[in-house]
């Protein structure tokens, strides 16, 4: 006995090292995808969105698709690992493809473990995983690598070994927290009417109890996080009648009966393929029917040619086939039990390995800690993405009242008969001279730095310019009118607004007028340089704004040209879609 327990735990340690170096070599291949590739000929770089789009430095979840927004574990956790590792000021694609490719390496290691610790026959099932995981790196797929494939995969397994178990508190805890990876693992829920143990209406209570917990949970996370996206949001469907849509289900119909459809047969290494012709046994069937719903639904909602919608089934078929032809059926698999299973008929032994209660407590750890670590970013995340949303809702409550304001000033100048635009010099300037023109000047400035604010350069640069004339009657010229003027033309993300020449324009005036001693003007004039192509002249003037701030005590503002220097120095000019760690909108 004691002979026979030495040489498995060789074999343990045999197959947790052959585990380190699939993943090893799994984590070279995936890195290179980490900013997406040219697959079938077309630019792809959603796999980089994604992965960071759950980031509390730049949180876009908002930016992807509705499908993808209540997969909220995955995207928190690759967020988290981006803000972790990756230096924002001195990133580089080497550091960002090393993450991308360790979170990936990292949930399949711990699936291998999981496989490793429950199964005998782990050995053959980890390298069908790996086999199956690498088909995905067929161009045809589309090589999209997303943040919750593999750690849902984990939580569906998981799920399955403890229904085998019967363990089915644990298995409704793994399936509930596996769900917020992705919600097809809500398909594991089916397992509860195959409880013989239980009474229907406590399978049925607790089928429902899993499902509402999905569908509440994710409405409430996406409202607390400001998202807009439907409970059901399928196929990015807004509401019910959405669901049912019957467009992809046509387009894998045409998949499969096209030349394309030979693919589908490969998927999961053609594990799935085998199972669904092999794997009819009796005591196979909850898995059976299992493999059917989750293929059903992807029917409906996924795309055949992306294998990796197949994934999840990948541990599942390949424990199919192994106890199909490697199991030893009953009596000689029973010693290596840790106990006689109470299970309905038909009874069903696995090859259990001996270190198959660890499962349990690896278990608990991993939804105890990825739990806690999703909870923690999603209260920063919403802390931040909180108090940006009332941020908003001032601004454009400013603006409703400011425009209020603006009608007002308008309506009066119309009385006495002045127009803005066509109104006789002397009016003009009798009217620019007073209270009213001061009061119109600066209630369209600061409508136009509510909108800059909001991003709405367009709609800013009306108002500034509304503004500039009124001040051009009086004979009279503001240095922050011209810098926001100025910051715009240089640095606006929209490309069509950007217009050097302007842009030097404004900043030379607002820095005469503030007699060169204000850094951030400074700064928007370096700036706008740079917009112009005058590389040198940015140079010289990042480094004054930065010296001038430095003397002045303004540590955020020399900051932010020391950054603004480098680019100036390689021949780049600043836009704001491109914004470093500590940028600040000069004003």
């Amino acid at each position: 006995m004691n002979k026979r327990i030495g040489w498995t735990k060789k074999n343990l340690l045999l197959e947790l090292l052959l585990a380190v170096v699939l993943c090893a070599a799994y984590f070279h291949f995936v890195k290179d995808y980490a900013f997406g590739t040219y697959a079938l000929g077309t630019p792809n770089t959603t796999n980089a969105k994604i992965f960071i789009s759950g980031s509390a430095s730049c949180f876009q979840v908002d930016l992807i698709n509705d499908v993808w927004k209540g997969r909220l574990s995955g995207l928190l956790l690759s967020g988290y690992f981006f803000d972790l590792s990756v230096n924002h000021t001195a990133g580089s694609f080497d550091q960002f493809s090393f993450v991308f490719g360790f979170y990936q390496a990292f949930w399949l290691f711990l699936l291998f473990l999981v496989v490793i610790l429950g199964l005998r026959h782990s050995l053959f099932i980890n390298f069908g995983i790996f086999l199956g995981v690498m088909y995905n790196f067929f161009p045809i797929c589309g090589l999209y690598f997303y943040p919750w494939d593999i750690p849902s995969t984990l939580f569906f397994t998981l799920a399955v070994l403890f229904f085998e178990r019967r363990q089915m508190a644990l298995m409704v805890a793994t399936i509930c927290a596996g769900c917020f990876f992705k919600e097809t693992v809500l398909v594991c829920a089916l397992l509860v009417f195959f409880a013989g143990q239980w009474k229907w209406w406590r399978q049925l209570l607790t089928f429902a109890g899993i499902i509402a917990l999905y569908l509440v949970g994710k409405k409430f996370l996406l409202h607390e996080l400001h998202l807009s996206a439907a409970a059901l949001s399928m196929n990015d469907s807004k509401n019910l009648s959405e669901i049912f849509h019957t467009r992809v289900l046509f387009e894998n119909i045409q998949t499969i009966f096209s030349i394309n459809g030979l693919y589908v047969l490969f998927a999961n290494a053609g594990t799935l393929a085998a199972v669904l012709l092999f794997g009819w046994q009796r005591r196979f069937w909850p898995y059976m029917i299992l493999v059917l719903a989750f293929l059903a639904g992807q029917a409906m909602y996924g795309a055949f040619l992306e294998f990796r919608i197949f994934m999840q089934l990948l541990p599942l078929s390949m424990m199919i086939l192994c106890e199909r032809y490697l199991g030893q059926g009953q009596a000689n698999e029973k010693a290596d039990s840790l106990e006689k299973l109470s299970t309905p008929e038909p009874a069903s032994v696995w090859s259990w390995r001996n270190t198959s209660s660890l499962l349990k407590p690896v278990a608990v750890l991993l939804i105890v800690i990825s739990t806690s670590l999703i909870a923690w970013r999603f209260l920063v995340i919403h802390k931040k993405t909180t108090q940006e949303a009332e941020k908003i809702q001032a601004s454009e409550a400013d603006i409703n009242n400011l425009e209020t304001t603006a009608a007002w000033f308008k309506n009066a100048a119309s009385d006495v008969e002045f127009k803005l635009y066509g109104a006789s010099e002397k009016q003009t300037l009798e009217l620019a001279d007073g209270w009213f023109g001061n009061r119109f000047c600066d209630v369209e400035t600061k409508l136009g730095e509510n909108l800059q604010g909001l991003g709405r350069n367009s709609e800013a640069i009306e108002h500034y310019q509304l503004a500039m004339r009124v001040l051009a009657y009086s004979k009279t010229s503001s240095a922050g009118l011209n810098n926001d003027l100025a910051w715009i033309y240089a640095a606006a993300s929209e490309a069509h607004l950007r217009n050097g020449n302007e842009a030097v324009r404004f900043a030379e005036q607002a820095c005469q007028l503030t007699e060169y001693k204000v850094p951030i003007m400074i700064g928007t004039l370096a700036a706008a340089y740079a917009e112009a192509g005058q590389f040198r002249n940015a140079v010289v003037t990042c480094q004054k704004a930065r010296d001038l701030a430095l003397e002045l005590g303004q540590k955020d503002v020399a900051e932010m040209n020391k950054q603004l220097l480098k680019l100036y120095q390689s021949g780049k000019a600043y836009h704001e879609d491109e914004k470093p760690a500590s940028t600040i909108t000069p004003k």
